[in-house]
């Protein structure tokens, strides 16, 4: 299974770069340049495809790519040093797309980047799980399994600790009315403001 994976990580490689040439806005932009004016078949072939090349999609895949040195790397520590490679590739080329090639994303307020420290505690669940197994099957007698068992019952609390403990979606109450935030001056309004159309003339 590690070569399999190796594998999928050098591929990831290439897959990446084509990514970067973004050829399918490309090819959109070139099919619909023969029918509509040139500004026209730029607004028609932006954004990409937000089902494989959107936030969502990406964040999925980057869990993934971490998700797969951590369980394997363990069992063999080359898919590790091929991880961090493709990491490295791939903050060359997001680094590039994201900041100056690609449209504006909406900020969801971090929606994502907490649905993937869900989805990397999930992993870090299957690595324990996976690694007591392997310490069943290949140790000498109990002692390693025995050690590494506990670490899914930690990894699983970790995950509801993590779940319930921290509050990202809302400001807690405390910080709205603790006395530094009701003795903070407030700024004053002074005058109105009317939009110039609106003022009858």
């Amino acid at each position: 299974a590690t070569h399999y994976y190796m594998n999928y990580l050098v591929m990831q490689w290439t897959t990446q770069a084509l990514v970067l040439t973004r050829y399918i806005p490309l090819s959109k932009f070139k099919l619909f340049s023969q029918i509509f004016s040139e500004e026209e078949a730029k607004e028609l072939a932006e954004p990409e495809d937000q089902d494989y090349y959107g936030l969502g999609s990406r964040s999925a895949q980057f869990v993934t790519f971490a998700l797969i040195g951590i369980i394997y790397g363990t069992m063999s520590p080359p898919v590790t040093v091929i991880s961090c490679i493709t990491f490295a590739f791939m903050r060359l080329i997001y680094g590039y797309l994201v900041v100056f090639a690609e449209t504006k994303k909406p900020d969801l307020g971090g929606v994502f980047w907490v649905t993937m420290l869900h989805h990397t505690f999930l992993g870090l669940l299957v690595y324990t799980v996976v690694m007591t197994g392997v310490y069943y099957r290949r140790g000498s007698n109990y002692g390693p399994m025995i050690i590494s068992l506990p670490s899914i019952f930690y990894v699983l609390w970790s995950m509801r600790r993590f779940e319930s403990l921290f509050a990202w979606e809302t400001l807690p109450f405390q910080e709205l009315t603790d006395e530094a935030t009701l003795k903070a001056a407030k700024r004053e309004i002074k005058g109105e403001y009317m939009q110039p159309e609106m003022i009858k003339g």
